[in-house]
């Protein structure tokens, strides 16, 4: 039976540290799954290798919208599991998904629980999310896509119903300042675009204004001052990831001419 397939797939670069955990996880209860890469020079695609059942893609990356939509597509079932490369199942969730699998997949979406870890704390919030969170992470691709999706942040829509499986998603993100930081230029970089895909204004006064409201919602409305020095930290990502997108924005539109 179709419903009784499943896909997964994860998208990398220089995804070394966490993959071999998640492929192993996940290689027991997926019919295939696909690595997307984007151009990794570590040891991602010799982890690949170790498990006969992953397939290695090179895919380049323009964005994480464009990136999924050529995932599903690649993808041999229409019940397709999507995890991040920092992102991994516990035995729970394998367990339940093993089960949901065994009887057949009947809903056109589920969605797991997921717990954010952030230099090495387990946080309460991290822009733009509340820990835990409850994304989708395994849809029909015939009903469900990433086409109405921002590039950044994306998620899938066209759902009608909708699951869970049991179980906890481990999100570890930045595990250093340096990370951080990379990731802080790589995100506002495309949340820059999606602005101007969306014809939203920008200007400085908007930047800044932003940046002020950001940290005030992050650090004190969601309460991340309860995350200690980390959630200051995160307070001012927020912040910063807010400022920078219209920045960068305004920089785009005024190279365009």
């Amino acid at each position: 039976m179709e419903n009784n397939k499943l896909s997964a797939y994860v998208l990398t670069f220089n995804s070394e540290v966490h993959l071999f955990k998640i492929l192993k996880q996940i290689h027991s209860v997926a019919d295939e799954i696909l690595v997307i890469d984007s151009g990794s020079s570590d040891h991602t695609e010799s982890i690949v290798s170790a498990f006969k059942n992953v397939k290695f893609i090179y895919h380049p990356f323009t964005d994480f919208k464009s990136q999924r939509s050529f995932a599903a597509k690649a993808c041999c079932f229409d019940y397709v599991l999507f995890l991040d490369s920092d992102e991994i199942p516990d035995d729970n969730f394998i367990t339940n998904l093993k089960r949901l699998k065994q009887a057949g997949f009947d809903k056109d979406a589920y969605e797991a629980e997921r717990y954010w870890k952030v230099l090495g704390k387990n946080v309460r919030v991290l822009y733009p999310i509340v820990s835990p969170d409850f994304p989708i992470r395994l849809y029909n691709r015939q009903i469900v896509s990433f086409e109405h999706s921002s590039l950044v942040h994306e998620t899938p829509y066209g759902y009608k119903s909708k699951g869970k499986i049991a179980g906890r998603l481990q999100h570890i993100t930045f595990e250093n300042r340096a990370q951080l930081e990379k990731k802080l230029s790589f995100y506002s970089d495309i949340a820059a675009r999606d602005l101007i895909l969306k014809n939203k204004k920008t200007s400085v006064a908007k930047a800044y204004a932003s940046a002020f409201s950001a940290f005030i919602k992050w650090y004190f409305l969601k309460r991340g001052f309860l995350d200690g020095w980390v959630g200051l930290i995160l307070a001012n990502y927020a912040s910063r990831y807010s400022r920078l997108k219209y920045l960068k924005a305004i920089r785009i539109k005024k190279n365009r001419g």
